[in-house]
């Protein structure tokens, strides 16, 4: 397309006549004709006031004078169809459309930083399950296998971890939590430990004369001497 006929399309596309182009430049109803029709060519000076009048610049009159660059030559329809909305606009429309455009090249274009490793501990943990319900065996030493856990104060302290089964101590450690636990005789009162209760392991809150569960659903197992029970260690976090 030539000078005149983007005049034209422009005039066109802002719903305008030629004598209303014509008030608004300072010019003639035929000066508009003829520039539409190659005849003749609008002055700088009346070049600027199409551009305020068209709301266009230079790139939009001149685009079809540019040698064509390799993006213009693999635009797609799509592509020219954004270009050609985006030259409509005025400059608050830009700002936008080009605040949001910077935004998303950045998200796809820059890499995200990459995740530093966390440091990790290696700790035996027992194969069976310590019960937050029924009970399960815990006494069997080559029933073990080793976790990577992350480097905390409280892993350094572990000495082994268990997983848990059952619900018994919600709501603060739930079935299939890992817990980190530190071998000690004793566990004191109102602290949640391991237990062996006749060979079964449990995981509770000690009561003094009773291991107690957090989840007020399970009534409480009162210790008595006919009961063979061992205190394993403290639970002092949780994976």
């Amino acid at each position: 397309m030539s000078i005149g006929s983007r005049i034209k399309q422009r005039r066109e596309e802002l719903g305008l006549t030629q004598p209303q182009l014509a008030e608004m430049v300072g010019v003639s109803k035929g000066s508009i004709g003829n520039y539409e029709s190659n005849i003749s060519a609008p002055n700088e000076k009346i070049l600027f006031k199409l551009f305020t009048a068209l709301r266009c610049d230079a790139n939009f009159l001149y685009q079809d004078n540019f040698e064509e660059s390799e993006i213009e030559r693999t635009l797609d329809n799509r592509e020219k169809e954004h270009i050609k909305k985006y030259r409509t606009l005025d400059k608050y429309g830009k700002n936008a459309v080009d605040s949001i455009l910077n935004i998303e090249y950045d998200r796809c274009t820059i890499p995200a930083a990459e995740e530093e490793e966390t440091p990790t501990l290696r700790i035996k943990r027992s194969v069976y399950k310590v019960s937050a319900g029924r009970g399960f065996p815990l006494d069997d030493p080559d029933s073990w296998d080793y976790i990577n856990v992350p480097d905390t104060p409280a892993a350094q302290q572990a000495d082994f971890a268990l997983t848990i089964s059952g619900d018994s101590m919600e709501p603060i450690y739930h079935d299939g939590d890992v817990v980190l636990v530190q071998s000690q005789p004793d566990v004191p009162v109102g602290a949640v430990g391991i237990f062996v209760l006749d060979g079964a392991g449990y995981i509770k809150k000690n009561g003094g004369d009773r291991l107690i569960s957090l989840n007020e659903q399970y009534d409480d197992i009162i210790l008595s001497e006919d009961h063979n029970a061992t205190i394993v260690g403290r639970v002092i976090g949780r994976v």
